[in-house]
Order: structure tokens, then sequence, then C-alpha cells
């Protein structure tokens, strides 16, 4: 079928599957989330939107017709036979999604992360499983704080799933998740070094710090790398006066938890962002220059990376939680470029939703409509 090396990588809920698959993303792969996939595919006006409403009713919409994914996850969680028809919909035509992206990356080792991997029939198409698992107090936590569940729902969603022994026993490597980072990182680096990668394919490690450059203030800007850690740390520190203070196994997970940019400026790191995309909504976080007098310079040539990047996704909307030590020069910078101090309870629904999901303690939110014409509206 391809001449790349696909790993299918699973696990039940909250063991923390998506941050092995950005730890093999560091290590050269591509990578595909099937769950992106999934609100893709959900999307008003695809053939997967209308199976979907004509099985499970209007009742799922939201005003604005997009479906309410926790209002379909809870009756999918609730009753079995409803997550057997869903699946029915869903499981065909994001294979054919994802058969397609594995042709197309282009790195040797393709990661497709999809916690239906083997129920889904996807692990037939790959050449190794890899299993990520956690215990399940730690799955409690991570759902309750990272997706504010109640504990009732918690449980819910973590017992309406498979043992995870049944997909370890099908496993040809089990990513123990539940303790420390750092050794989940270097047992994954391991892992994909055994790998037996053709040199015509080989994925040449990307510069980690990049030379100082031959024209002087030149800004670069760059995706950010394991080995830039203790400077981003160090940076955060100084931009929030030490109010955030991080350590290593911190920063890991934020790194492999969400995007980062990194700005270097004659070799060294002055500027860095962070941000995520859901539901054609991106929030962008840590947020930080070295001095105030660098937003109109580094602040906007990360901004301007951020910006592009998210339209690409078509994004409709960008919410920056802006934190406060970075005074008010920062705060001027965003509005001039469109953003607008806002309380999320204002916002419209979507927007809102993700507001409160992503919210950032001591931190300002400030929201820009990054497309003229919202695309998720009503028919």
């Amino acid at each position: 079928m391809s001449q790349k090396y696909v790993i299918g990588l699973t696990g039940n809920i909250a063991t923390g599957k998506s941050i092995v698959r950005r730890m093999l993303q560091e290590l050269g792969a591509s990578t595909v989330d099937a769950d992106s996939v999934v609100h893709m595919l959900q999307r008003p006006g695809t053939s997967v939107y209308k199976d979907i409403v004509d099985t499970f009713g209007s009742f799922i919409l939201n005003r604005d017709v997009t479906i309410n994914r926790k209002r379909l996850s809870d009756i999918a969680f609730a009753v079995p036979e409803a997550l057997i028809e869903l699946e029915k919909i869903i499981h065909p035509a994001v294979r054919q999604h994802l058969l397609k992206a594995i042709e197309k990356a282009p790195a040797y080792v393709v990661v497709i992360e999809a916690i239906k991997l083997l129920e889904s029939g996807l692990a037939d198409h790959c050449d190794a499983v890899w299993v990520v698992t956690a215990p399940e107090d730690i799955q409690m936590v991570r759902l309750m704080t990272r997706r504010r569940l109640s504990s009732q729902d918690a449980i819910k969603r973590i017992q309406a799933q498979p043992l995870p022994q049944g997909k370890i026993a099908k496993a040809d490597v089990v990513v123990d998740n539940g303790g420390n980072l750092v050794k989940t990182w270097n047992f994954v680096q391991k892992q994909f070094n055994k790998i037996q990668t053709p040199d015509a394919a080989r994925v040449k490690a990307e510069t980690i710090v990049p030379e100082k450059d031959k024209e002087k203030d030149i800004i670069t800007v760059r995706r950010a790398k394991r080995n830039d850690l203790q400077a981003m740390a160090a940076l955060i520190s100084e931009a929030t006066q030490g109010v955030l203070e991080m350590d290593e196994g911190q920063m890991m997970e934020a790194l492999f938890s969400k995007g980062y940019l990194v700005a270097f400026q004659n070799g060294e790191l002055v500027g860095l962002a962070g941000w995520q995309t859901e539901n054609l909504i991106a929030g962008i976080d840590d947020l930080f220059v070295r001095g105030s007098h660098l937003w109109t310079s580094v602040g906007e040539a990360l901004m301007d990376n951020v910006e592009q990047s998210v339209a690409e996704l078509s994004c409709e909307a960008g919410l920056v939680f802006l934190h406060n030590k970075t005074g008010p020069i920062a705060k001027k910078f965003l509005e001039n470029r469109g953003y607008e101090v806002k309380d999320p309870d204002n916002l419209i629904k979507v927007w809102r939703e993700a507001a409160y999901e992503w919210k950032v303690e001591n931190t300002t939110l400030m929201v820009k409509q990054l497309l003229e014409r919202r695309v998720m509206i009503p028919l």
C-alpha cells in the first residue's frame, strides 16, 4: 500500500496519546490525529454530518447547526447501541481520509493517532502498533483538570472503554505515560531509534540552535525543539518576573501538548508563542518576548507566523491569553493587530466554550475574528 513505515498509536482516554504523538513528531515522523479528522468530517455540509444528524436528530445540534460534540458523546457513552451506530458512520470515512494522508506524508515514518485504531481496522494498515497506558487515577485527574469533567463523567468515560489489557495484548510497543514525562520521552526516543529507516528517506535533524545571523538583528522564527526548553523556561520566568517558573518536566509537557514557535535574534532566544486549535478556533498563550521594546519586531514576527498557520486551518477566531505581567505595551501591540479585550461570557457559544476550556490564570483574554465570514454559520 505504501512505502512508508506506519505506526498506529492508540490507548484509552486520557492516557496521553497526543503527547506521545508529538514526541514522535519531534523525532522526525509525520503525524496525523484521527480525532482532528473526525472533527473536520463532522462539519456542516459533509456526508458524515448528514448521516449523524439523520441518525441522532437535531437535538445534537447547536443553534448555529454545528454538532454539539459533548451532547453527542454523552449519548454515545451512555447508550452502547448509540456508540455502535456512531462508529459505523465515522470509521469508514476516517479510515479513507487517513490512508490518503499516509500516502501524502513527507516523512518515511508516519504516526496515526486513533483511540479506535484496533476496533476500526486501521491497525491492519500499520507496521507497528504502539499502545499508551496510564493508571486509572491519572486518567481521572487528567479528565477532571484538562477537560473539566465531573468525577462521575470522568468515571463514565473511562468505564465505557474496553480494558487496556486488550490493546496491550496486540501492541508491538507499550508506552507507560503515567509518571515522569522525561522518562516517557527517553523511552519513546529509544523505541523510535530502533526503526530501520532507508538512507534515502532519513530525516535530517533540524538545527537546534541557529547559527548567528549573517546580518545583524535579523529575526528567525521556527518550531520549538526539545533542546530549546531550558532557554524557553528562562525567558518565561524573565517575562513574568518569576511568576511562572517551569521545571524540565513542565516545559516538556507544554512543548508536547501544543504547538510552539520560537524567535531568535543574533543567536539568542528572544520570543516564543504557544498555540493550539480546535473547532476552527485558535488559542494562543505563552506569548512572550525578551523586553517590551521587542513587541513590534519579535512579537510581530511570532504573531505573523501563528496567524499564517491558523489561517491554513481556516480558523475563524484567535483567542490570545496575554499574561498580565507582560504589561500595557504588549496589550497595545495586540490591539494594533485587531485583538480586543473580551469577557468570555459575551462571546458566541463556540468561542466562549474554547475560552473557558483554555483559560489561563493571570491572563487577559483578547479576541480577534480571523475570517470576515464565519465558517460555522446557520444554514
